[in-house]
């Protein structure tokens, strides 16, 4: 199962009925998710379940990557995810964050799901990767799996900086990925089959 399907699976578990979304939140998914007004009020319900705050934290988020994944270290892999989910930056992912996560990695455009992967590899958010960068995140899915990287960072990073600059801009890494499947497999799964 593709990481962000196991990660909603894991969140969503047993549903009940806790509080109410806001109209204005429901309104907001509804124009920006391919999700209807039932659809998204049972994915609160369950999310409300998991995180009666109504706000996942780092920390659990972390913890429910590491239980998907007990053969491997998933610490460093799961809190690159989680920034990638906390687009505010308030070092929680609420259920918009979620939601809107949730869209682009599933439903999303490969396009969009391109644009998403990129901004997880530029962990600084400067707008571009560089190879401490795509080592970070590379080493932290083969330590999640629990093997490891040998040398593939490197070779990647070769393969996408087009200019061969020292840094991967968001249009190289669509570039690279877009032309070369087996490194759109890699570095993005599922996006290949959308």
């Amino acid at each position: 199962i593709h990481f962000y399907k196991r990660v909603v699976l894991f969140i969503m578990g047993n549903k009940s009925s806790k509080g109410a979304l806001s109209k204005e939140d429901l309104d907001f998914l509804m124009r920006n998710t391919s999700n209807s007004a039932e659809e998204i009020q049972e994915w609160h319900k369950g999310f409300l379940k998991d995180c009666p705050s109504g706000e996942l934290t780092k920390d659990q988020f972390v913890a429910m990557y590491n239980k998907m994944f007990p053969s491997g270290n998933a610490d460093k892999f799961s809190e690159n995810v989680f920034r990638t989910f906390d687009t505010n930056r308030s070092s929680t992912i609420d259920f918009r964050e979620f939601m809107l996560a949730l869209h682009v990695t599933s439903s999303g455009t490969p396009e969009e799901k391109l644009t998403w992967a990129f901004r997880m590899y530029d962990v600084d958010g400067n707008g571009s990767i560089d190879m401490q960068e795509m080592q970070k995140v590379i080493q932290g899915v083969y330590q999640m799996l629990g093997s490891q990287d040998k040398g593939r960072a490197e070779e990647v990073f070769k393969k996408m900086d087009l200019d061969s600059d020292g840094t991967v801009t968001e249009k190289e890494f669509m570039k690279a990925c877009s032309t070369d499947k087996e490194l759109m497999n890699l570095l993005t799964p599922n996006i290949a089959q959308s």
